[in-house]
C-alpha cells in the first residue's frame, strides 16, 4: 500500500480527471444554453404571434372603414 507510484500513472490519472472535469463541464454549459434557447424560441415565437395578431387588427380596421365611406 506504501509503494510510490509510478509517475507516469499520476499523469495519466490527473489527465484523466483533467478531462472528466472539462466534459462534465461541457455538459453543464450544453444544458444551459439548451434552456436559454428555449426560453428565447418561445419568447421570439410570442412576439411574432402578437404583432401578426396587430396586424390583422388593423386590416380587418381598414377594411372596415372601407365600407363606411362612399
Amino acid at each position: 500500500m506504501n509503494e510510490i507510484m509510478n509517475p507516469c500513472v499520476w499523469r495519466q490519472r490527473r489527465e484523466d480527471t483533467m478531462q472528466e472535469a472539462e466534459r462534465a463541464r461541457l455538459v453543464r454549459s450544453l444544458r444551459a444554453d439548451r434552456k436559454k434557447r428555449t426560453t428565447r424560441t418561445f419568447s421570439l415565437a410570442w412576439e411574432l404571434r402578437r404583432m401578426a395578431g396587430l396586424l390583422l387588427k388593423s386590416f380587418r380596421r381598414l377594411e372596415s372603414r372601407k365600407g363606411v365611406r362612399p
